[in-house]
């Protein structure tokens, strides 16, 4: 279980996480939903480490480290004048992915310069090696931003995939119905905590939810 108690984080004396508390299972996945600024990516930055927090983060009872986290984040940055193909060499197949039949779901044009990728298809590359990184624990800030309709498909059926790895996965996304679609349950994060956490025969409420 990944255990979040009492996280406080503040920017310039303004508080974004405030006594935030949460609790997920392994091979759970939850949706994150919150207003802009409400604090979801400063909670992910939180469990990845890169940024200053007080309380206490654990994972099988134990302090979280930065290395048990594969984290997406909602803007990909590559450095210029590199390949997709050389992207990806920086990754190993791990024991239950390999890169080729990733590769071949996504079918991105390795050969090319990712700067002249679409926003979509720089999308698809980090997420093939945030997979292939192959960690207990995966964020996943709006992965269904600018991806087509049969990539948000690949990513439905990868999200369960991990699932059934006993994974711990936790998206945030401003498409409500890709969180449905996907989620075990959906937690609201409002006034820097989460307010409620809605089972899956609650989604019915969150239709009108307003971001």
């Amino acid at each position: 279980m990944l255990e979040v108690k009492n996280l406080n984080v503040s920017f310039k004396k303004q508080k974004v996480l405030d006594d935030f508390n949460l609790n997920i299972d392994n091979g759970e996945i939850l949706g994150l939903l919150g207003k802009n600024g409400a604090g979801k990516t400063t909670f992910f930055e939180s469990l990845f480490q890169n940024v200053k927090f007080s309380g206490e983060i654990s994972w099988k009872n134990k302090h979280l480290k930065r290395e048990q986290i594969s984290y997406l984040e909602t803007e990909n940055y590559f450095y210029p004048y590199i390949t997709g193909k050389e992207y990806l060499s920086y990754f190993s197949e791990s024991k239950n992915l390999k890169k080729s039949e990733l590769i071949e779901k996504f079918k991105l044009p390795l050969g090319k310069f990712v700067q002249d990728y679409s926003s979509g298809m720089k999308k698809k590359l980090a997420l093939i090696g945030m997979l292939l990184l192959d960690k207990p624990i995966n964020i996943l800030d709006e992965p269904f931003n600018g991806v087509d309709f049969e990539g948000v498909h690949i990513l439905y059926d990868i999200i369960r995939n991990l699932k059934s790895e006993n994974k711990i996965v936790i998206v945030s996304s401003h498409i409500i119905e890709t969180l449905f679609h996907t989620c075990d349950k959906i937690a609201i994060l409002q006034n820097g905590k989460i307010e409620k956490i809605y089972e899956k025969a609650e989604y019915e409420q969150l239709k009108n939810f307003k971001f």
